[in-house]
């Protein structure tokens, strides 16, 4: 093998099963109804695992990164009538802008601290205050692991008559989230995240009638969301471009591994375990925590930079006994994160906390 195999204690792509991986050695065609039973399978699945009904909800497979499905989102949603209102209090709020901005939408963008959840009391005061018809924001913003008030926020929306998008890119798998009860009006995550599968597509769940209002709306082809959704109703699970076939197969696997876990209560309970037991293992090693227990998202930890320790140093070291952190510094801060979710259990963070105490205990030397 070319590469070695290591544990990525990162917030996807993540670790995954042997399984999940060997369900991708098998080549199908894409318009073979065995494939399409695949598709159609995934659908059902999903519908399942959030709660919702098929009477009242779609979901809709987009080819790309999690970035491509908020994008067409954005694009075929909001439309040349429509004021977007981006609740930022991190990096992904902040892309959402990006979006926005190069799409030419009618947008406004209000910001809060990135390591703090949103407050219910300024969210119902930006919404309320605000012309924008549409609200958009991020379930667990894991630029510093907060995790936002979905119910919440969502709640408010709908009382203020704004239709909802919601970035639960890091969180939907790893969070129970009842779609009957929060009702978006669309909802993204992907298929790298906490079902665990392997990076290629993202999920859009959605309203029957919001797919339906993005019609004629969206200035990409390929991201035409109403135009994906209509085809994949109409061929019961179809893509109208090149399917990532191999990623499909993972993806169901990885479902199948789900419910076999105990479904998404059994998981969310592994991820928030495995937070907590980090999070006590690096801070009794000297490590601060950056954001609040109470406003920290199970999916990732982050934790302060100790004065006079070289990170890049210890990044590497890890990185050689197998260990993979996620790199990079946050804005403001000298920061790190540790991914809590994938295929990754107790004895993995008790190995990771041992391989950073023995890198601390060298450096003293």
């Amino acid at each position: 093998m070319k590469y070695s195999q290591k544990l990525l204690f990162t917030p996807g792509p993540l670790s995954t099963t042997m399984s999940v991986k060997e369900a991708m050695l098998v080549d199908l065609g894409t318009r073979d109804i065995e494939y399409q039973n695949v598709t159609k399978s995934v659908r059902e699945k999903l519908l399942k695992i959030a709660l919702a009904s098929k009477e009242e909800f779609s979901v809709v497979l987009l080819q790309g990164s999690g970035t491509y499905a908020v994008e067409s989102v954005l694009n075929s949603f909001v439309s040349a009538n429509d004021k977007l209102l981006i609740l930022a209090n991190g990096a992904y709020g902040d892309r959402m802008a990006q979006i926005a901005t190069m799409s030419g939408l009618n947008f406004e963008k209000k910001d809060y601290s990135m390591i703090r959840s949103l407050d219910l009391a300024e969210v119902e005061k930006a919404v309320s205050e605000s012309d924008a018809t549409i609200v958009s924001f991020v379930h667990d913003e894991t630029t510093a692991g907060v995790l936002n008030d979905i119910k919440g926020i969502c709640d408010i929306c709908r009382r203020y008559n704004k239709k909802i998008i919601c970035d639960a890119m890091s969180s939907f798998g790893g969070i129970e989230i009842n779609l009957e009860e929060v009702k978006p009006d669309f909802l993204v995550t992907s298929s790298n995240k906490c079902i665990q599968g392997v990076p290629g597509f993202g999920i859009i769940y959605g309203r029957r009638e919001a797919f339906e209002a993005c019609k004629g709306n969206s200035k990409s082809l390929a991201l035409d969301l109403y135009d994906q959704w209509k085809y994949m109703e109409d061929t019961d699970g179809g893509f109208r471009f090149t399917s990532p076939t191999h990623v499909l197969l993972a993806f169901d696997q990885a479902l199948d591994e789900l419910e076999a876990e105990g479904g998404i209560p059994a998981r969310a309970k592994r991820y928030r375990e495995n937070q907590k037991l980090i999070a006590e293992k690096m801070t009794e090693l000297g490590f601060e925590l950056l954001v609040d227990p109470d406003e920290q998202a199970p999916m990732i930890t982050t934790l302060l930079v100790p004065e006079g320790l070289d990170f890049a140093d210890m990044y590497e070291k890890l990185k050689a006994k197998g260990f993979l952190l996620y790199s990079g510094k946050l804005p403001k801060y000298n920061a790190f994160r540790i991914g809590n979710i994938g295929d990754l259990h107790a004895q993995d963070f008790i190995d990771l906390a041992q391989a950073v105490k023995e890198y601390l205990e060298e450096a003293k030397k």
